[in-house]
């Protein structure tokens, strides 16, 4: 098993088996996983917002989803992953304030979480696992060598998916 590698907010990193990545603290980010099972080829990213405000420079393709789906696709096939054998697994999204928690206006995290899932139907990347929403912040460790994701909440014990 190799050492994780950690992905700050907005960072997105594509690897290899035996590859683990991980991210700390996620909040109303979302973490979007996508690896083709058999090369064992896939990448992560920290996605802080749906889209950017204006043209963003092309090394934070990661901190969007309208960017971050795109680069991960398109850099894990340049290492060899099939685009119509990749997947998609994500989480977060988690309403993280008291004053979200209770009220049923869309939030950062709802919106990052629906972009995220465009930007897959778009790309045409099928989603086979969420963990979307909540209130609490999570810890994911994704790990290449057999394509799991596994979520860790403050509350609760880790659960892969």
């Amino acid at each position: 098993m190799s050492h994780p590698r950690s992905l700050l907010a907005g960072e997105l990193r594509v690897a290899a088996a035996p590859a683990r990545l991980v991210i700390h603290g996620l909040g109303s980010c979302v973490a979007v996983f996508l690896y083709d099972p058999t090369t064992r080829v896939g990448g992560m990213a920290h996605v802080l917002l749906p889209a950017p405000a204006r043209v963003e420079p092309p090394e934070r393709a990661g901190r969007y989803a309208s960017t971050a789906v795109t680069a991960i696709v398109d850099e894990s096939i340049r290492l060899g992953a099939r685009r119509a054998a990749l997947l998609a697994k994500l989480t977060g999204g988690s309403r993280m304030f008291s004053f979200d928690a209770a009220s049923n206006r869309q939030t950062v995290g709802d919106k990052n979480v629906e972009a995220v899932l465009r930007a897959l139907k778009q790309v045409g990347v099928e989603v086979v696992a969420t963990d979307v929403g909540g209130a609490s912040g999570r810890t994911v460790i994704a790990d290449l060598a057999d394509g799991s994701l596994t979520i860790t909440t403050v509350r609760g014990t880790p659960r892969v998916v």
